[in-house]
């Protein structure tokens, strides 16, 4: 799904203030990029001491990258890095670790990523070095600023038009496998061999889109709550929130009966009322991200609302406040690259009449019931499934765009990779990892138990994600 989490610094800190208040986140196939033998050796980057508001300094840098390798006329963008040594200089380093976070859109150089990974990483960094990439566009990579949509100050489809009109042509530099090369020119430009890459939610589509690239620059994988990116209904979300309500419920001792039914007699009651449902799909969606304790406040939410009190209910799914810092994340980053990259209802080439024409027809290609106790039409245009949001946006350049990752792509056995998804996850889903896992002979799947979305980095301290991910880099 499009903007698959909100991290720290968004979608945490709204929904933890809720749940505080209430408990008792195909087109044609070119060829992929350019070789990066063919393109000449890069300038090892200047660095300088930087603070990310943590307690040891980093050192940042950055690189200048082409705009779109297959179009030298656009120009060139700054991408940033920044790097914290091994705390154990008196031996050698037992290798280097890249990590990017998800969205797409959020900064790996903002502090409250960059505070989680530590934490979660802890004394696996002793002896190796951490850099954190900026994925183009975003932090300090020459972020994408669009006023109207960073804001939240116009509708959401016109403020994605103009985003569009303000990149121009550039918009199709913004994609997930522009965005490998860019790694590995870095990667390169630092002077490294095989690396360790790390990466969350969309991160680890990206990851995957590296590793199509650039496998054999690989010395691990970690592919934490993963998902594959080649469903444009994301079918197999809404089925895991409603799973991960039910088995939340299960283990809780305030919780009995069936609250599935419950959610099914609060939806019904909206559709008497003329009442929007968008609330409650947009918080069912985003509840794998604090899981377990998000279903269990919805849950009780719910109770309190067919009792006759919808205060808390009302609570909960009240919006919070619209925009996000530049400096952590970018909307704009983030619609270019879904819009460019991920599948969608309608053919990408086509005129926008065409496109919404496609779209009606594919909603109508599901069962009625496909999606209940929400309507079919109700869930898949609603904005909170963000499904329609690149309906405005250009069609792809002549000659189309390379997929991030080809559907028949399966990676070579040259290195290991770690795949986790929480066993109550709904912003990417357990049947999904196991889609991943397919593309990967020599990996392994680590279901998260009781735990949602990156609990790694939402929980660095409790999750059992966090001994797996250590593990699994030492051993390699």
């Amino acid at each position: 799904m499009p903007k698959r989490a909100r991290h720290l610094a968004g979608f945490l800190a709204v929904l933890a203030l809720a749940l505080a208040a209430c408990a008792g986140a195909a087109l044609a196939a070119p060829t992929a990029a350019p070789s990066p033998a063919a393109e000449p050796a890069p300038l090892h980057p200047k660095l300088h001491r930087c603070d990310l508001g943590m307690p040891r300094p980093f050192r940042c840098g950055h690189i200048t990258v082409p705009m779109l390798r297959s179009d030298p006329a656009l120009g060139q963008t700054k991408v940033a890095f920044a790097i914290r040594h091994r705390r154990d200089t008196s031996r050698p380093s037992l290798g280097t670790i890249f990590a990017m976070d998800g969205g797409p859109g959020y900064a790996s150089t903002a502090k409250p990523y960059a505070a989680s990974l530590v934490a979660a990483l802890g004394p696996i960094l002793r002896r190796r070095d951490l850099v954190l990439y900026d994925m183009r566009g975003t932090g300090l990579s020459d972020a994408v600023d669009c006023p109207a949509l960073q804001g939240g100050l116009i509708q959401e489809p016109i403020a994605i038009g103009e985003c569009a009109n303000q990149l121009g042509p550039t918009y199709a530099g913004y994609t997930s496998a522009e965005a490998a090369e860019d790694m590995n020119q870095l990667r390169r430009a630092l002077g490294l061999g095989k690396i360790f890459f790390y990466g969350d939610s969309y991160g680890t589509f990206f990851g995957q889109a590296y590793a199509v690239r650039h496998p054999g620059t690989l010395r691990g994988l970690i592919l934490d709550s993963a998902y594959p990116g080649d469903d444009p209904y994301y079918r197999t979300l809404l089925p895991a929130g409603l799973h991960g309500l039910r088995l939340t419920c299960r283990y809780a001792p305030s919780c009995g009966g069936d609250p599935v039914a419950r959610l099914a007699r609060v939806v019904g009651a909206f559709h008497r009322e003329g009442r929007s449902t968008e609330p409650l799909i947009g918080f069912l969606l985003e509840a794998g991200t604090l899981a377990p304790r998000s279903y269990l406040s919805l849950d009780d939410g719910d109770r309190r609302f067919l009792a006759g009190d919808p205060r808390r209910l009302n609570r909960l799914l009240a919006p919070g406040p619209a925009g996000e810092k530049l400096s952590e994340y970018s909307n704009g980053l983030a619609i270019a690259v879904e819009c460019n990259d991920y599948k969608t209802l309608w053919d990408k080439s086509a005129p926008f009449s065409q496109r919404i024409a496609e779209l009606s027809a594919s909603v109508r290609k599901l069962p009625r019931d496909f999606f209940a106790p929400f309507g079919r039409k109700e869930y898949l245009l609603s904005s909170a499934a963000r499904l329609t949001p690149c309906l405005y946006w250009p069609a792809p350049p002549a000659g189309g765009l390379p997929p991030a990752i080809p559907s028949d792509w399966r990676a070579p056995r040259t290195f290991p990779t770690l795949i986790t998804a929480g066993q109550v996850d709904d912003v990417t889903s357990v049947r999904e990892a196991h889609q991943v896992q397919a593309r990967f002979p020599r990996s392994r799947l680590y279901i998260v138990p009781d735990r949602g979305h990156v609990s790694s980095l939402y929980f660095p301290f409790s999750s059992p994600a966090v001994g797996v991910i250590r593990r699994f880099i030492a051993s390699h």
